[in-house]
């Protein structure tokens, strides 16, 4: 299995190389909602498959189909261990080249599979000095402090209405519809908003947006976040962002919404390419 690390780079050489992805496809199924994400470069041609049904447990199923162009062999990737993984990656790919502060406490508010990858992946990558975490299910909170204790790492619930001011990194990975941070941040901090994905879902307040130096995965957040709706200024791709473009602000705002080109990257780094 690739390191984060490993994943980010590769996702670094698939932003920069030849890949092509079109937008996602939404298709209407009973109870739910089919996501087809195609993308493919000089070596492979990668399809994800998803399932969204909320009254089903798990609700949402996924799977990686990945064809070897020069030999034709195919193979069949877990979706949802891909995709947690590989968003981690990208937002530690993000944070390495645009984080103003490269070492502090970590604030993950969601304890879910996508919360806990981002703990692995920045562990892995920074020296943090504590986790803090936010969640509605108690159960997953202790575990998520329990995984952060687990790496010897000194880990609380947080419960304040304000971020302490040792905080360097914000990840939110939660579906909801309305902001779960405060309106207000530590300056200097970086923030990595992966939870929502449609125009409705806003994790991030408008206070928040107007203060940051906003950045995103794909142009396609563009359409896609709640948060980037109506935002009357440039928000820098992260392709952009490794061409040297920079935006301005208190704090580093990204927010990714996924792309096929990341589940490319994530072939790639799995099958050793």
């Amino acid at each position: 299995m690739p390191t984060y690390l490993e994943l980010s780079e590769a996702i670094r050489q698939v932003l920069l190389g030849e890949a092509v992805a079109p937008r996602r496809q939404v298709l209407p199924i009973p109870g739910g909602s089919f996501l087809v994400m195609p993308a493919a470069d000089p070596q492979w041609a990668v399809c994800k498959l998803v399932t969204v049904e909320p009254e089903r447990t798990p609700a949402v199923q996924a799977e990686v189909w990945a064809r070897r162009l020069a030999t034709g062999e195919v193979h069949r990737l877990p979706g949802e261990e891909i995709t947690r993984r590989r968003t981690a990656a990208l937002s530690l790919l993000a944070a390495h080249l645009l984080a103003p502060r490269r070492e502090g406490a970590l604030l993950v508010v969601g304890p879910g599979a996508v919360g806990e990858a981002h703990l692995e992946a920045f562990h892995e990558a920074f020296p943090l000095t504590r986790v803090l975490v936010r969640g509605r299910g108690q159960e997953r909170v202790e575990a998520l402090l329990a995984r952060a204790r687990g790496m010897g790492l000194a880990a609380e619930a947080w419960a304040g209405e304000e971020v302490p001011g040792d905080v360097a990194f914000v990840v939110t990975a939660t579906p909801s519809p309305t902001p779960v941070l405060p309106g207000r941040l530590p300056e200097g901090v970086f923030v990595a908003a992966v939870g929502s994905f449609r125009p409705e879902m806003r994790e991030v307040p408008e206070v928040l947006v107007r203060e940051a130096a906003l950045y995103c995965d794909t142009e396609d957040a563009l359409l896609e976040a709640g948060e980037l709706q109506g935002v009357g200024r440039p928000v820098v791709t992260l392709r952009e962002a490794l061409l040297g473009r920079r935006s301005e602000g208190r704090f580093v705002l990204f927010k990714s919404v996924g792309h096929a080109l990341f589940d490319l990257a994530a072939v790639r780094a799995y099958l050793g390419l």
